[in-house]
């Protein structure tokens, strides 16, 4: 699957990642549940069955935007953006016509209506642009926790892998070498010793650091999180049948949490600047501009001026301006250097802007 491989990473050197495939989701007959008494009547032909498959993988990707499933229960998002489905379709693919779970099927949406519809209902949209976020994962065997990696646990990471491509979480795999082995111990992620968790971690350059503790054996598995990044850290604990089901709610989870400091709620839009620092040329220049570009709550980029290394940008902010902050720090080019400032007249030659919001930044090579 090629969302799969642009979500689950494992790397030496990562940040944030760009999904592509966000507003593409595969389906079969069990994510139905997505569309609660609506699923009952998939069973009636094969054409209704299709487009009320159509609707669950739309479901899906409003999951993701918005980073939570109470937006499929919305009346008004039901009737202006479920139920019409096909019709925001851009690409309809059948992958399978006749497995165990029916038939299954890729559906593509248009970006636009399917973003400026969620924003319009009133939820907040969060963009292709994620955090990456490295988890380090423990398994208790034998009375004792462990360490686990790929190699070691290929069922669980497995499931990592699906949960992550259905929530569209960019998750970094450590490498797991002797260099991680040394550094970290299944001890650290117990008693949640954040100095050489953080030590471990500096070489992946993630955005957010996960820890993962699963046990249990034939009464189901428990799965054991702690999610440490800007915010601080938040612990919750899931559970299900088996390891799938506990790290699916997991990172069902996640995206929740992260949603809640990236994603942008709907509101008039703001003129703001952003200011970088240590721009080393045109060629960087010309990076910050079409980076900020493809940030799906920005509209209107507009370069101000270049003043050695500096360079300035207007740009319209669909949200507040603390998330335009959250949401800038996403792109690699931007290191955030600072609170917001608000422009007054204090001599520049583009002072004229009156009280539009300021964000400094350092370029990021």
């Amino acid at each position: 699957m090629a969302i799969a491989a642009a979500l689950l990473l494992a790397a030496a050197s990562a940040h944030a990642a760009r999904v592509d495939q966000l507003y593409s989701a595969v389906v079969d007959r069990s994510d139905l549940s997505l569309l609660g008494d609506g699923a009952d009547e998939a069973g009636r032909s094969r054409e209704a069955l299709r487009r009320q498959l159509m609707k669950a993988a739309l479901g899906r990707v409003l999951v993701r935007l918005a980073g939570t499933s109470q937006v499929t229960s919305d009346p008004m998002v039901r009737d202006r953006l479920i139920e019409r489905a096909p019709s925001l379709a851009a690409r309809f693919q059948y992958l399978d016509r006749g497995g165990p779970d029916g038939p299954r099927i890729r559906v593509r949406f248009n970006p636009e209506p399917v973003r400026t519809g969620l924003w319009e209902t009133g939820w907040p949209v969060w963009g292709g642009y994620r955090p990456g976020v490295l988890v380090w994962v423990a398994q208790r065997s034998g009375g004792g926790l462990q360490l686990v990696s790929p190699d070691s646990r290929p069922k669980v990471f497995k499931a990592l892998n699906r949960a992550a491509e259905r929530e569209a979480l960019p998750l970094l795999v450590p490498l797991m070498d002797s260099a991680d082995r040394h550094r970290l111990s299944a001890r650290n992620l117990l008693f949640e010793d954040w100095q050489p968790i953080e030590k471990a971690s500096a070489r992946y350059d993630a955005d957010a650091i996960l820890i993962l503790r699963l046990s249990g054996g034939s009464g189901g598995a428990r799965a054991e999180w702690v999610l440490h990044d800007a915010e601080g850290n938040r612990s919750f604990t899931t559970r299900g049948d088996g390891v799938a089901e506990a790290v699916g709610a997991g990172l069902r989870g996640v995206l929740v949490r992260l949603a809640c400091y990236y994603a942008v709620f709907p509101g008039e839009p703001v003129t703001m600047q952003a200011v970088v620092d240590g721009i080393p040329g045109l060629d960087g220049y010309a990076r910050v501009e079409q980076g900020l570009g493809q940030l799906a709550a920005i509209e209107d980029v507009t370069p101000m001026r270049v003043s050695g290394k500096e360079a300035r940008f207007r740009f319209a902010f669909q949200g507040r301006p603390t998330e335009a902050v959250h949401l800038l720090s996403l792109l690699d080019l931007l290191e955030p250097g600072g609170r917001i400032v608000a422009e007054s007249g204090d001599g520049d030659a583009d002072a004229g802007a009156g009280d539009e919001p300021r964000l400094q930044f350092t370029y990021r090579p």
